[in-house]
């Protein structure tokens, strides 16, 4: 007949032996924490087997990330410059937008952590922290421009190795005028007795002729002839101013 070796044991989780449950070399077994137990002659309980749980990827993860070891996450700001070595990053490490300005936390990144060329306009997403900030590439780093104020543009002057923010000069409309108007681009006026022939659309008559539309917005200079109505009306203007005295 077979002979069965049974040790003591303990299906209660985290449930260790003391010196009165154990002899000295007397083994016990967890079964919940599938460890192994044992007296040593100095009355010490040690562990002298344990099942090594190889699958971890649901086990949390803490400190500069979060998440699971399957699904590790670095959170919003948790990267600061101290993190990030001279030219450890290039080009080809970051995919396009693939940090934006809530992943960097204020002064995270300067321009000697950027090898030259490191990072394009496409690896770069301006978020709403930085509106009114402009990133500028002079050939060497980047230069992150202070925001301007309200209504300037950005100008790039001849020689200058950067744009600056200025008045934006695409405005006129207070600029004076001249020449055949008077006031401002925004309210230009027609200078007294400048229209003349050559400024109407139409062909100079003779003398004496009047001009004359047709009803429908086209000028022509025309002869009156003189006729009964004419005379008529003169006879009786005439009549009248001798009656009036």
């Amino acid at each position: 007949m077979a002979i069965v070796l049974k040790p003591k044991k303990s299906e209660t989780a985290s449930a260790v032996p003391t010196t009165s449950d154990l002899a000295v070399g007397e083994i016990c077994v967890n079964v919940a924490d599938r460890k192994i137990y044992t007296r040593k002659s100095n009355n010490s309980i040690v562990v002298v087997g344990s099942h090594i749980e190889t699958d971890v990827g649901g086990t949390s993860v803490g400190g500069d990330v979060t998440g699971t070891v399957s699904n590790i996450t670095i959170p919003t700001g948790a990267i600061t410059s101290a993190m990030l070595g001279v030219d450890v990053i290039v080009a080809e490490d970051i995919a396009a937008n693939a940090i934006t300005v809530s992943e960097l936390q204020d002064n995270a990144v300067v321009t000697s952590k950027i090898a030259a060329n490191a990072v394009d306009g496409t690896k770069i997403a301006l978020g709403s922290d930085a509106a009114g900030d402009v990133m500028y590439y002079n050939g060497t780093n980047y230069i992150r421009l202070a925001k301007g104020t309200a209504g300037q543009v950005l100008t790039v002057n001849s020689g200058a190795t950067a744009p600056e923010w200025a008045a934006d000069s695409t405005n006129v409309s207070g600029t004076s005028v001249g020449g055949d108007l008077s006031g401002t681009v925004s309210n230009a006026q027609i200078t007294t007795n400048t229209v003349g022939i050559t400024e109407l659309n139409v062909s100079d008559g003779t003398n004496g002729q009047v001009l004359k539309t047709n009803g429908s917005g086209t000028l022509s200079f025309t002869t009156i002839a003189e006729g009964v109505s004419e005379a008529t009306a003169t006879s009786k203007a005439v009549t009248m101013a001798i009656a009036l005295g």
